[in-house]
């Protein structure tokens, strides 16, 4: 039979369940020594490479010779006169001059816009479009006199703007000046001579410059705020009932 001798041996021979890894060797000396002997190698080859490449000198063309230095201003000079010799065009500003909004006071809730559609004219802009976007800035409600009714309540002549609200000719002009920079002037070259085209198959509009030829989307009129009214109250109880 197996004596107590022997099952203490078995015991020894099995491995351990748990393993609590084993101890750190000691780094020969050696080893040491030959990594130090190593490093101060690169660093001489390194040393030596940096020597060498200061003692290269660099050689030049035979007969080269430096030319004249040119100021900065000299040359922003140059470059102007060849702009305007190949582009005459966008040497020179052309600017375009708007007459100031008329506004004459049509009762006592109304203001008529009286120059509307010559200055529509004047910067090329359908005047449907121009409309469309003063009364969703102005938020308020207005149409374009000409028609029979217009004419016989003696509202206005043909090609005036009715508008319904008090707005002076300052309200006017600041919304003539957003109306331009957005739907007239071209971003690229900041020309006016620019218009407005449909696209059937998007719907959007685009700003084309004829100077430059650039091209971009103009932005979708937004209807901007409009405070409830009582007449707008009792017009949504009159469409109800």
């Amino acid at each position: 039979g197996l004596t107590t001798w022997d099952l203490a041996k078995m015991g020894d021979e099995e491995e351990p369940t748990f393993d609590f890894g084993s101890k750190k060797k000691k780094k020969d000396k050696k080893e040491k020594k030959e990594k130090k002997e190593t490093a101060d190698k690169s660093d001489d080859e390194e040393e030596s490479t940096s020597k060498d490449a200061k003692d290269v000198k660099l050689q030049g063309v035979d007969g080269w010779t430096p030319g004249t230095l040119y100021t900065y201003d000299e040359l922003l000079d140059r470059l102007y006169k060849i702009i305007e010799e190949k582009n005459p065009a966008l040497g020179t500003k052309e600017r375009y001059i708007l007459k100031p909004p008329q506004t004459v006071r049509v009762g006592s809730k109304k203001v008529a816009w009286v120059n509307f559609s010559e200055i529509c004219s004047m910067m090329k802009r359908p005047v449907d479009h121009v409309v469309q976007f003063v009364l969703a800035e102005f938020g308020t409600e207005g149409s374009i006199a000409g028609a029979a009714t217009t004419r016989a309540e003696g509202q206005g002549q043909d090609g005036q703007l009715i508008l319904k609200g008090r707005y002076l000719p300052k309200h006017c002009e600041s919304l003539l000046r957003k109306y331009i920079k957005e739907y007239v002037t071209c971003e690229m070259c900041k020309s006016a001579n620019t218009q407005l085209k449909k696209d059937s198959s998007t719907r959007l509009f685009f700003v084309e410059c004829l100077n430059c030829g650039a091209t971009r989307t103009a932005a979708s009129i937004k209807a901007g705020y409009h405070a409830v009214t009582r007449g707008d109250r009792k017009a949504a109880k009159q469409a109800k009932a």
